[in-house]
């Protein structure tokens, strides 16, 4: 295991507060790390499959690689033109990064049960409130996955051998677009419209609605 890849879990936990950080700019700290590594403009990636948010893609592509990294080393290995130390050095940095990041559906569920036992509003206008505080949540979330997963990326990138950047890229590639319209659901419990939203505030916040 090389010393870069065992400082990875660590620098995670030093760079959370700059990774939760709103960041104003268009792009995602993902796509701008892969362009400027490739020297080219960075491309938009649109998912079709509603069910599967764009921040959380990475974070499904690299813990996909993950498994096949554990179950078929040494197709993997041919698959990113990569020796089996280097490959073991990947899959460290996955398995440091799969083991410290989570969705929090609980916080997401939490925040819409607050402003729902706190709100003033009414009827509807109450529930809309109390999805939107879940919603607001729930993005807080994702744009923290997107953004970790972001530099573990990136760590990940500047400890390959050039030779295998190349394959390592259009591995990555192919699995965004298979992952971005598989439809696979990774967030989102509750449902977000006014009346099935009204029976999750009653399941999870044990509200009595009319």
């Amino acid at each position: 295991m090389t010393r870069h890849f065992r400082l990875i879990a660590l620098s995670g936990l030093l760079l959370c507060p700059m990774l939760v950080a709103q960041d104003a700019a268009p792009r995602s700290l993902r796509d701008t790390a892969i362009a400027e590594a490739r020297g080219d403009a960075p491309r938009d990636l649109t998912v079709i499959a509603p069910t599967l948010a764009a921040e959380q893609i990475d974070r499904a592509v690299l813990n996909r690689l993950l498994q096949e990294i554990n179950t078929n080393p040494e197709l993997t290995a041919t698959r990113l033109g990569l020796d089996q130390i280097a490959l073991q050095d990947v899959a460290v940095a996955l398995s440091n990064a799969h083991g410290f990041i989570n969705d929090n559906e609980m916080a997401n569920v939490r925040a819409m049960c607050n402003s729902w036992k706190t709100s003033d509003l009414e009827g509807e206008a109450r529930v809309q409130a109390a999805l939107a505080a879940y919603k607001r949540r729930q993005q807080f979330t994702l744009n923290f996955i997107e953004r970790y997963y972001a530099f573990v990326l990136e760590q990940i990138r500047a400890n390959l051998p050039a030779t295998a950047i190349p394959q390592f890229d259009n591995y990555l590639d192919d699995r965004r677009r298979r992952m971005a319209n598989a439809g696979t659901t990774v967030l989102g419990a509750v449902v977000q419209n006014a009346d099935s939203g009204a029976d999750s505030i009653r399941l999870n916040c044990r509200a009595d609605i009319d």
